[in-house]
């Protein structure tokens, strides 16, 4: 078995900024995760994973339909296994919140882990779970954010009032 690994500069975060990340993501939805399936790029030098996205709730944007495909990278095509540090990872049946980018036919995860919340519980106990950027070079203390769901939205409603006015 092949394993690789991937260091990109794109997973080191200086700071959090909520108000950048909602800025930069053409769309936020909350939904279900169908299916996840990999497969190695057209040139064969990646593998690539696509989360098709069944669409429960849109905060922001308008998504190509009520099921969206989300691309990673990483994941496994037989013995072979790409692992990419700071890539948002799927898995079907989960439920999620997603800030995404669109790139091209395909939306990718804005900020790659930090673009994808868990929601985890129902109703109004519900909780977003999801990757904590640093604040600081080095060390931090905690792997993982949750916030209640209702927060999160009102969080991303606030911002996005701010960003029309």
């Amino acid at each position: 078995m092949a394993l690789f690994a991937i260091d990109a500069f794109a997973t080191q975060f200086d700071t959090f900024d909520r108000t950048a990340q909602v800025r930069g993501s053409d769309v936020i939805v909350t939904g279900r995760i169908l299916s996840v399936r990999c497969e190695w790029s057209a040139d064969h030098s990646a593998i690539l994973s696509d989360a098709e996205l069944s669409v429960d709730e849109v905060w922001k944007g308008l998504p190509v339909g009520d099921r969206v495909m989300v691309r990673t990278f990483g994941g496994r095509v037989g013995n072979v296994a790409l692992e990419v540090e700071g890539a948002a990872q799927f898995d079907s049946g989960e439920r999620v919140v997603l800030f995404l980018r669109r790139a091209g036919g395909v939306y990718a995860p804005f900020g790659m882990r930090f673009g994808k919340y868990q929601i985890v519980g129902a109703g109004s106990g519900s909780m977003a779970v999801g990757a904590l950027p640093p604040t600081t070079k080095g060390e931090q203390k905690f792997a993982a954010v949750s916030v209640p769901l209702t927060r999160l939205r009102s969080e991303v409603a606030q911002l996005l009032e701010g960003e029309n006015k």
